[in-house]
């Protein structure tokens, strides 16, 4: 019985993986999803296909565990356990005093979901499941980099089939939509099924960097011809999203790898010359889009005004709320209230760096306990100083992404991802 019920678990766990970047789900619009009468996608609860395998996963982990007394949790965990409590304490208090309760609860219990996926991904990765957990995400990466490649021929959405996969419907005229000015002409970024560009290119450099530094353990050359050809199409992917901070971000990885690898005896037995010779073809390919695409960016352009205005807004809502923040799921409602009513269609959105949009939503008591954190993930995988350690590199990714944008602690893709990577750094597969 419990033999079926841990096979179970592990398929549940890969399907999981399998179907992060989907976002099909059913919305939900109570009260506490409205601001100034406007419907609000980051405060809508919301039932994902993803949070039903979750949900699974967590019956079929108890039921296996035999519901062992919690007091087992706290004396095997006493770090981990006291500190997630007076977490969720700190959480607690600032939700009361908030100004949206409704919306504070529900992001509390997105947050409880998501702690037990990295809980259970420290347990489940092991060195000998690490390979199937590779294949698994070079299935999303051909597969959204295939639609992302004919979303951009068609400057539309594909529809039909790829709605139930979560593809939004859309084209380069729709209000709200992400395009890229190159040469005085709007060009649609692929989205593939995620909810942005931006989100697309965050988690297509994770997969990739996942697999590009552990080709090592792949053996058989078939299944490292099919990762290179993974490699090649979702960095084809990548370009497409125009995802600037995403894009700079692969080439440095890139730079990082043949530095650090060119000294061994990786090219000679994995072919690697040819891959690189693949990425520059794609590279040139759209060589002079990605120029006009760098090149505009100036202090005058509406995203870099956009941000900067929610940059100055969070520092005055952190001041304002210094102790136990907005509330978790509260920060919008802050922005809102300081904001101009003919602004807020336009500029309602997260704080793009989620260090302070953490700061701003659970004060300075639930900031230190982020950096604390953080900077004990990073105390455990930086061993030995290797900076060529793909744990080390992918952590770092992270920091560097969630610097620049808000999604990994708003979007369900991105929450996913980087409770995922957070029990990928504290698994013992390496």
């Amino acid at each position: 019985m419990f033999a079926q019920n841990h096979k179970i678990e592990n398929i549940l766990f890969f399907l999981i993986l399998l179907f992060l970047p989907t976002q099909l789900g059913r919305h939900f619009w109570p009260s506490f999803s409205y601001i100034s009468g406007i419907r609000i996608d980051y405060l809508s609860p919301t039932v994902y296909l993803t949070d039903v395998l979750i949900l699974l996963l967590l019956i079929f982990f108890i039921s296996r565990l035999k519901l062992r007394s919690p007091l087992l949790i706290f004396k095997k965990f006493p770090w981990f356990s006291l500190n997630l409590l007076f977490l969720i304490f700190i959480f607690l208090i600032g939700i009361l005093i908030s100004k949206n309760p409704g919306a504070g609860f529900y992001g509390l219990l997105k947050f409880l979901e998501f702690v037990f996926l990295g809980i259970y991904t420290a347990r489940f990765v092991t060195k000998i499941n690490f390979k199937k957990i590779l294949l698994v995400f070079s299935i999303p990466i051909i597969f959204e980099s295939l639609l992302s490649f004919t979303q951009y021929l068609r400057q539309s959405s594909i529809g039909g089939i790829f709605y139930f996969f979560g593809e939004r419907t859309f084209n380069g005229q729709t209000p709200g939509i992400a395009n890229a000015s190159l040469d005085g002409e709007l060009i649609l970024r692929a989205y593939g099924t995620f909810s942005h560009p931006n989100v697309l290119g965050g988690y297509l450099v994770l997969a990739m960097t996942l697999i590009l530094f552990n080709l090592k353990i792949i053996k058989n050359k078939l299944e490292k011809f099919f990762y290179f050809i993974c490699l090649a199409v979702g960095t084809l992917g990548l370009f497409l999203t125009f995802s600037r901070i995403a894009l700079l971000l692969w080439l440095s990885i890139l730079v990082i790898f043949i530095v650090f690898r060119i000294g061994g005896n990786f090219f000679k037995k994995n072919a690697f010359p040819i891959f690189i010779f693949i990425v520059l073809i794609i590279f040139f390919i759209f060589y002079t889009s990605l120029l006009l695409r760098f090149s505009i960016l100036s202090f005058s352009d509406e995203s870099f005004s956009q941000r900067s205005e929610l940059f100055r807004s969070s520092l005055a809502i952190i001041k304002k709320h210094l102790l136990f923040g907005t509330g978790l799921n509260n920060f919008l409602l802050e922005f809102s209230l300081s904001q101009k009513t003919d602004k807020i269609i336009f500029y309602l959105q997260p704080v793009h760096n989620i260090f302070l949009l953490a700061a701003a939503q659970a004060g300075i008591l639930g900031f230190i306990y982020f950096i604390y954190f953080l900077s004990k993930t990073f105390q455990r995988i930086f061993k030995k100083g290797n900076l060529a350690n793909y744990k080390v590199i992918v952590f770092l990714s992270v920091l560097i992404l969630g610097s620049f944008d808000h999604y990994f602690l708003t979007i369900q893709q991105g929450q996913l991802l980087l409770s995922f990577i957070f029990g990928l750094m504290w698994s013992k597969n390496d």
